[in-house]
């Protein structure tokens, strides 16, 4: 199945996916206080191992996720290559050379800020691979945010992988026309891809444009007109039972990291 990028969201109709977008919303903002208060390896792989069980159940394509470690790949070799040379050793030195020094110890550090980031990113992945923007519209709306900032934020999260995909196909063509973007030297690199960038620019502009003539044709945020929902929100029995287990879990470990127990 060809991958898409044109929106975060894949259809389906799985448990994850028929669970209140608040609930799922409740779940990405108490991961991410819990996994900056915890300092313990295993329990922040255990929580990434979570993320991407929740999302094998809810039946999302393996592409998908294959998709979202290769956009998180260089960040993730750029934490595991400069954690240890640049951060204070921390234990027994293992190499070093001038005034770079290499510990096992920052090492190990290194690979539990990665895994940290991607279990991160996968707490908000369960979220946006799994909830589509009426949805989100909706959660915002009955969260007491108002209607306009609900859609900007939607829209906001729908355009972020589209202008990323729109990126790929201009860098694509760019380089089928002979630019080349290759070069040893960083700042030489970035100037290759400016081409590239200008032709983003413009497509990026073109669809803002047309994206605010098809609000203001739909009287979007006009005085006196009354925004409506095509769906109403109600938790449901296993909604609470989700949210309970969420706030229960990642409570604790919040309660146990801040205490320094993990």
């Amino acid at each position: 199945m060809t991958e898409t990028l044109d929106s975060l969201f894949v259809p389906g109709d799985s448990w994850l996916h028929r669970l209140d977008p608040r609930v799922k919303l409740a779940f990405a903002l108490m991961a991410t206080a819990a996994l900056l208060s915890v300092e313990r390896g295993a329990v922040v792989l255990g929580c990434l191992v979570l993320c991407h069980g929740m999302l094998l159940t809810a039946r999302l394509p393996l592409g998908r996720l294959l998709g979202a470690w290769r956009r998180m790949l260089p960040v993730t070799l750029m934490i595991l290559l400069l954690w240890p040379l640049f951060t204070p050793a921390v234990g027994a030195p293992a190499w070093s050379f001038g005034p770079l020094t290499l510990a096992w110890g920052s090492v190990v550090d290194g690979v539990v800020a990665a895994v940290r980031l991607n279990a991160l990113a996968f707490a908000w992945l369960v979220w946006l691979f799994t909830t589509d923007q009426p949805a989100m519209v909706a959660g915002f709306r009955q969260l007491g945010l108002p209607y306009t900032w609900g859609v900007t934020l939607a829209i906001t999260l729908r355009y972020i992988p589209s202008l990323y995909a729109t990126w790929e196909r201009v860098l694509e063509a760019q380089r089928a026309r002979g630019l080349v973007t290759a070069h040893p030297n960083p700042l030489r690199a970035a100037r290759a891809h400016l081409p590239a960038l200008v032709a983003v620019l413009i497509l990026a502009l073109r669809d803002a444009e047309t994206l605010s003539r098809a609000l203001e044709a739909r009287a979007f945020g006009a005085p006196g007109c009354t925004p409506t929902l095509r769906r109403s929100l109600h938790l449901r029995v296993g909604d609470a039972l989700a949210l309970a287990l969420s706030t229960l879990g990642f409570g604790g470990l919040l309660v146990a990291g801040i205490a320094g127990w993990v």
